[in-house]
């Protein structure tokens, strides 16, 4: 069976660029997770949050998957869902919704040049993402973005599947939101991530099921990793396991960069989505991992405590 993708229309084109592109200015965003719902408004004067929530769920949900159907409990998603709606007090229905990193594929390519016409440019795109994944999926959709760098053309391109995109949307749409955007939490901390420090940073971002990973090397993003953690490490109580995991996936990551990059890292950023047991997980990485470890805290969510400003931190990166 063949594995090339049908063309797309200028109609998918213009609405999956929708999805992935910058994000219109919007006040209100919502995160879908395997184990809790959040969401969050900010008022029109300040900007400042105003309203939020962040609801568990007593159990999984959804199953983040690139190209299965994600969400496998739809009763209990939309009574969260119609909770959190309500406790936002939405008078504009259109909103961002950050959905798992596994539902989505992302990755960062070095070019020395590229061609001015979008076709070719796509089809450059399309071959590094073959390449690199064995295959370029059916039924997919891709946008890109071109971002800062000083030596190269380097662009941050999204894929997902059609069908995984249309279930998160139908969904969405059938309780009145508008989806303006959809995107990865990974990302949503970087758009609002301020990096005081000299030096190369891992920027990570945690959930109970997988790992999304920014390598920023000289102030440039220079690597985008995804990786699913295996399931014994997603049960409430597997903290040692997690903790495990992250530290693999961080060595590895770094042994990489030295090798393909010549840098090192110096600091890691982090959030860790868990509704418990994240400061034991901490507690294990400062103890274990040569790094410098800070957690992600955004100054825009000051007036909440620790635990809502780490959950909620990913939001404020898509609408502000």
């Amino acid at each position: 069976m063949s594995n090339k993708s049908p063309k797309p229309s200028k109609r998918q084109k213009k609405r999956f660029l929708e999805f992935f592109a910058k994000p219109p200015q919007l006040r209100s965003a919502f995160y879908i997770t395997s184990r809790y719902l959040a969401g969050i408004h900010v008022s029109s004067k300040d900007k400042q949050v105003n309203r939020y929530f962040i609801l568990p769920f007593e159990q999984s949900v959804v199953e983040p998957s690139f190209t299965r159907e994600n969400i496998t409990d739809k009763s209990a998603l939309e009574e969260r869902l119609k909770e959190g709606i309500e406790k936002l007090h939405l008078s504009d229905k259109k909103t961002a919704c950050l959905i798992p990193e596994l539902s989505l594929k992302a990755f960062v390519f070095s070019f020395e040049s590229l061609p001015s016409s979008t076709e070719e440019k796509e089809k450059i795109i399309r071959f590094r993402i073959k390449r690199q994944m064995g295959f370029f999926p059916e039924d997919a959709r891709l946008s890109y973005q071109e971002i800062s760098s000083r030596k190269e053309k380097k662009l941050l391109v999204s894929l997902a599947k059609d069908s995984v995109i249309q279930e998160y949307e139908a969904f969405l749409s059938q309780l009145g939101l508008k989806v303006r955007f959809l995107g990865s939490p990974v990302l949503g901390l970087y758009n609002v991530f301020n990096n005081p420090e000299d030096g190369n940073i891992l920027l990570i971002n945690v959930e109970r099921e997988s790992l999304g990973l920014i390598a920023v090397l000289e102030q440039e993003i220079s690597l985008y990793r995804q990786k699913p953690f295996a399931l014994e490490a997603r049960a409430e109580s597997s903290a040692d396991q997690l903790a495990e995991n992250i530290i693999t996936e961080v060595d590895n990551t770094a042994h990489f960069l030295e090798d393909t990059e010549k840098q090192s890292i110096d600091y890691l950023y982090m959030r860790i989505g868990s509704l418990s047991g994240a400061d034991k997980i901490y507690a294990q990485l400062e103890d274990r991992l040569t790094y410098a470890l800070k957690r992600i805290d955004v100054a825009r969510l000051e007036r909440l405590n620790a635990k809502e400003r780490e959950i909620l931190s990913p939001l404020i990166g898509q609408i502000l």
